[in-house]
């Protein structure tokens, strides 16, 4: 046992197990009766669960007594009845840690089989604990109610006692009485467990159990216990003072330490009786579990009573002798059965079957208040109860699932109709029937029809379509159901026929496409079942089989390839698939690029898909090879927004992107035009069938003040922070400006584009220090900022008396700048300033 720290308050002395209440004193299944004189002082709700010495009035420890002594006698109060509680919450409280399966007891099990233990044997050793919260001092758990404390490891090792043919119980081998713990009463249950973990020091070992009681008459939230399973056969209890939950909710914890999980029932919004839950997933999306919902079992929300854990979790848990439930196999004829008290003690007294169609188990029981542990068995609760396995539990195969006559969800926190009645008929999802013929005081009668199975169903259609294809060889194999959507198959010397209800059957011939089908997972992953059978003969002399999920194609050329359902597979038919621009697939298709996007490569080319822009084809050639060059997606351009469009001037191609296009002309190749400043006064200008025509480069950045140029066919566009995007078109200013230094020289970047219609029908572009004019007869010359210029222009510039500049500024001296005028000359000194000589 765990070690106990040297400060706790005086510990009890450690009892042996003679000293726990044995069981002739305690019958938790139910209690002895409250005597009729009596009765008064117990609410009738619970007086059948509180043991008879509540009736008496024994000696409790007064708050100044010693921990572990007994103080002066007062009047004990009535147990409170947790349904009249503020904020009655009959959920428990459970942190469940699924049992590993590496301790599971082998069980080589036959098909419907849900034993995952065998028959286990051994003994639980508890240490109880009572704690005093340091935020109410003077409530303690009280000799009586540590009596009843007591008592509630008693009814819980009778009933697994019981449960177990005598293997498996409970003994109090350790008690620590008022551990005082830094806590009020209003913490949470998880809080106090944690607390109470600590002090004591207590750590999980195999068959040790901590049960531990709190005087609040229930937790925070209203729950009236808490369970924490710890790893197999391992876990601790917290309780609030005793109640008539009690005995129920400590042996429920035990279930889960002994490896069951709940006891759930079927919820369906549309009434249905049954629906099969393949791969772990409701068939009908109206139904799910409702958890601890088979309110007739100890491990559903049964709460005052103890009554039997049903045939399912009895068989999963290795209980009984082994002999108590019936296996009647699959069953596809009438088939009669008779059922005996599931709560008595006769062997084969409930019945199992296998659905033929789904393989699904199902477990029959007669419910009837026989015995002390199953008196909630009347009225609509009385008959035939039905269970499977519940296969969205959250441990694998450890809960079980109730089919009740009704599904509707039900009203309060107990299901008042469980059982299925004389004359009823309960019918599988997939049309097994159990009719229950008749119920008696002692059993009752039931007839199961099964229908015809799954394997009888698809063998002529699996025949008929192996039949069709001579290239599969003899049958190596009987047919096998049980596959993705209750589909079967068949083996055969060179291949396999599968069949589903949604597909039919088709075959799966040996060779490259069963081959790809197979390692994508086949019937199980994203192409599902195929949809017919391979197809040879088209271009190349490739093969093609169609899937649930897509296509399958083949070529000498490119392998077996996938082209599955989706975008990128609709782009690539609209191309016309092998036939098209693209060829056959290269390769899968590839997630997780930028932004979430896809790509599958082709023989010609590619498809890429993003969210933002669909599924788009790059097709092979200068386009695609530039755009590769750029990074791809994850470059400048991002995704392509379209396909390649030809057709444009001198037979050019273009191609858009997130964040610009690529054009193409067979004499300026592919160049990019990307997003900002530039591509925008390109695509003003007319972009290919503009001034400029087709790009000649990519975009030049790292210029001077930070600026950037594209060349063109007839001119180049240059940016800057200060100027924007302004074009410099092919001709005589074109020629000036780059004779003069362009953006490096004297007249910076431009800040207009080129505007003719002057005088003499002229042109001039203005820049950032200056202009550069030009006419037929002058050419172009350029006037930079300064006296000459301001002087030039207030003459009226070209209109003026001086006409167009026939040469640049020229400055000799720095105290000297002449230009010449068509019809003067205007020279500058510092001395005389600008002066004009005409000619």
């Amino acid at each position: 046992m765990p070690a106990v720290a040297a400060s706790l308050e005086s510990p009890a002395p450690t009892v042996s197990p003679s000293a726990s209440p044995p069981d002739s004193t305690v019958d938790p299944l139910p209690g002895p009766a409250v005597p009729p004189s009596e009765s008064a002082t117990v609410p009738p709700s619970i007086s059948a669960t509180v043991p008879s010495e509540a009736l008496s009035t024994p000696a409790t420890a007064s708050p100044s007594a010693e921990p572990g002594t007994k103080g002066s006698a007062v009047t004990v109060e009535p147990v409170a009845d947790p349904m009249g509680q503020p904020g009655f919450n009959p959920i428990l409280g459970e942190h469940l840690a699924a049992p590993s399966d590496s301790v599971k007891i082998p069980f080589g099990s036959p098909e419907g089989s849900a034993a995952a233990f065998g028959q286990r044997s051994g003994t639980f050793n508890v240490t109880l604990v009572t704690v005093i919260l340091s935020g109410s001092p003077n409530n303690r758990i009280s000799d009586f109610q540590l009596d009843q404390a007591r008592a509630s490891i008693a009814a819980s090792n009778k009933y697994w006692r019981a449960a177990s043919n005598d293997r498996l119980g409970m003994q109090i081998t350790d008690e620590y009485r008022d551990v005082t713990i830094t806590a009020n009463s209003t913490d949470q249950y998880y809080d106090l467990m944690a607390k109470i973990t600590a002090r004591m020091q207590w750590t999980a070992t195999p068959n040790d159990a901590m049960v531990v009681y709190v005087p609040v008459s229930q937790f925070a939230g209203g729950v009236l216990g808490g369970g924490f399973m710890d790893g197999f056969n391992s876990g601790r209890v917290i309780m609030p003072v005793p109640s008539g939950f009690t005995n129920n909710v400590v042996s429920h914890e035990f279930g889960h330490v002994l490896g069951l999980n709940h006891a759930n029932s079927l919820q369906c919004s549309n009434g249905s009786a049954d629906v099969e839950s393949p791969d772990g997933t409701w068939g009908d999306s109206a139904c799910d579990s409702r958890g601890y919902g088979d309110t007739m079992d100890l491990m559903g929300l049964a709460q005052y009573t103890t009554p039997p854990i049903n045939a399912y979790l009895w068989e999963y848990g290795g209980f009984g002798r082994g002999d108590e439930i019936l296996d009647a196999g699959v069953v596809e004829g009438p088939r009669s059965f008779t059922l005996q008290p599931w709560a008595g003690t006769a062997a084969r007294r409930a019945v199992k079957f296998v659905d033929p169609a789904t393989r699904e188990t199902y477990y029959l029981e007669f419910r009837t208040p026989v015995g002390a542990n199953d008196g909630g068995a009347i009225n609509n609760n009385r008959g035939v109860m039905i269970h499977k396995e519940d296969a969205r539990g959250d441990w694998p195969d450890a809960a079980s699932l109730a089919l009740t006559p009704s599904s509707y969800p039900f009203t309060g926190y107990y299901n008042q109709n469980h059982a299925w009645q004389q004359g009823s008929t309960f019918r599988t999802a997939r049309g097994t029937t159990v009719r229950i013929d008749s119920i008696g005081s002692t059993s009752a009668s039931i007839t199961i029809t099964g229908t015809l199975s799954r394997e009888a169903v698809a063998a002529p259609f699996i025949d008929g379509a192996a039949a069709l294809v001579s290239a599969l060889g003899v049958p190596v194999s009987e047919v096998i159901c049980g596959l993705k959507d209750n589909g079967c198959y068949r083996n055969y010397a060179n291949g396999a026929v599968l069949w589903s209800t949604g597909t039919g059957a088709v075959a799966s011939v040996n060779g490259p496409t069963r081959t790809a089908w197979v390692n994508s997972g086949a019937q199980n992953g994203l192409m599902g079942y195929p949809t017919n059978r391979e197809i040879c003969g088209i271009r190349d002399n490739g093969c093609y089989q169609s899937f649930q999920g897509g296509e399958i194609l083949w070529s000498a050329a490119s392998g077996a390839q996938i082209s599955r359902f989706g975008a990128t597979r609709t782009a690539y038919r609209a191309a016309g698939a092998e036939n098209g621009i693209l060829g056959y697939p290269t390769g899968a298709e590839i997630c997780g690029l930028r932004e979430g996007g896809c790509y599958q490569s082709f023989q010609r080319g590619e498809i890429l898909w993003s969210a933002t822009t669909g599924a788009q084809i790059s097709r092979q050639g200068g386009i695609r090879q530039v755009y590769r060059a750029a990074g791809a997606e994850n470059g400048i351009l991002g995704y392509p927004i379209s396909a390649e469009i030809c057709g444009l001037r001198d037979n050019g191609c273009s191609q858009s992107f997130q964040r610009g296009e690529i054009l193409w002309s067979a004499t300026t190749g592919a160049q990019i035009s990307r997003q900002g400043g530039i591509r925008q006064v390109y695509r003003a200008a007319g972009a290919e069938n503009g001034i400029l025509g087709y790009p000649t480069n990519a975009e030049i950045c790292g210029l001077r003040d930070g600026g950037c140029y594209q060349s063109f066919q007839r001119g180049e566009i240059l940016w800057s922070a200060t100027t924007g995007a302004q074009i410099s078109r092919q001709g005589g200013i074109r020629n000036a400006y780059r004779a003069a230094g362009a953006e490096n020289g004297v007249l910076g970047y431009p800040v207009n584009i080129e505007i003719c219609g002057l005088r003499d029908n002229g042109c001039y572009q203005s820049f950032q220090n200056g202009e550069i004019l030009w006419s037929a007869t002058t050419n172009a010359h350029s006037t930079v900022t300064g006296p000459i210029r301001t002087t030039y222009r207030t003459q009226g510039a070209e209109n003026g008396a001086l006409g167009y500049p026939m040469t640049t500024q020229t400055c000799p001296t720095t105290t000297q700048c002449t230009q010449t005028f068509q019809t003067g000359t205007l020279t500058w000194t510092p001395t005389t300033g600008v002066r004009m000589v005409q000619r």
